[in-house]
């Protein structure tokens, strides 16, 4: 990989790892930073993440696809479900332990490939699953921190069905950025009716939030979204998979050091032996995945 386009990579990478923080701010809030902001509430962020993605997007819906199942199912689960379960995940989670559970999208995604795609695993990427799940566990077990805890289960609920989206995105016949924009357009109406429902005061909290709520917000979508997307599926077109997909640990790496500095999340030994566990169990799992189906389209974690 040329130097230009590792600092392309590198730059994709530390967007998604910021938004982490940039995301936990928006529906937890910062006295802080803007005093009486506690955060605008997580569905109601999540569907306004998807209406300003559509909106950006909508020019490149058309053609309609000419198979929408496959679509629908995919801008559900990687959309609506996902988001609404990661931001209330960050809503009671540090972003710290949040971009470290939400990785095992990378398993998940194996696992159901065996169950509905019939793919054959070795021990190698078994080895690597079993890393995973176990250091997401010491990050998960707190049994004294209920709230913390029913946060992490969100995020891993999140990592979930960024995997079962993925399936769907196998039998897509579209592009990334048209499906970007049907995950915008399908996403935005569940969300708006579930925040109806469940959740209050919606307009008065982001108004509380004034233009950081604004400059949040435009960062979830434009630069995680349009940019970070945008050059992901770029350089994998240049590239091979085995080579990109491993490097994107870069980004929960970085989620982490943004958790601990910009917001003070503690460092205990279970994060530290659980990230590194976690991280180098997707790392193994994405790279074996990658050699054995270097063509096939990599999976969109949650960021």
């Amino acid at each position: 990989m040329s130097p230009r386009h590792f600092l392309l990579l590198f730059a994709v990478c530390f967007v998604w790892g910021v938004n982490f923080v940039v995301a936990k701010w928006s529906v937890s809030g910062t006295p802080a930073i803007v005093p009486g902001f506690d955060g605008a509430p997580p569905l109601f962020f999540a569907f306004l993440r998807f209406a300003l993605l559509y909106a950006v997007l909508a020019p490149w819906l058309l053609p309609v696809p000419k198979k929408p199942g496959p679509v629908v199912g995919a801008a559900l689960a990687m959309g609506a479900i996902q988001f609404a379960l990661l931001f209330l995940g960050l809503r009671y989670a540090t972003p710290s332990a949040i971009a470290i559970v939400v990785q095992l999208a990378v398993p998940f995604t194996t696992i159901l490939s065996i169950v509905f795609l019939k793919e054959q695993v070795r021990w190698v990427r078994w080895t690597g699953m079993l890393m995973a799940f176990a250091g997401a566990g010491l990050v998960v077990a707190k049994p004294a921190e209920i709230s913390f805890t029913i946060g992490l289960l969100a995020g891993v609920g999140a990592a979930f069905a960024a995997a079962a989206g993925s399936i769907f995105v196998k039998r897509v016949e579209i592009m990334p950025i048209p499906l970007q924009a049907w995950i915008g357009l399908i996403s935005w109406p569940p969300l708006l009716i579930a925040s109806l429902v469940f959740e209050r005061d919606q307009l008065s909290s982001i108004a509380a939030g004034g233009w950081w709520f604004v400059l949040a917000l435009l960062f979830t979508v434009v630069l995680v979204n349009v940019f970070g997307h945008g050059s992901f599926y770029w350089l994998l077109r240049r590239y091979d998979a085995s080579m990109i997909a491993p490097m994107t640990l870069m980004g929960p790496l970085i989620g982490v050091i943004a958790g601990v500095v910009l917001l003070g999340d503690p460092v205990t030994w279970q994060l530290v032996l659980g990230g590194v566990l976690a991280l180098s169990g997707v790392g193994v799992v994405a790279a074996r995945r990658s050699k054995a189906r270097a063509t096939e389209t990599v999976i969109q974690r949650p960021r």
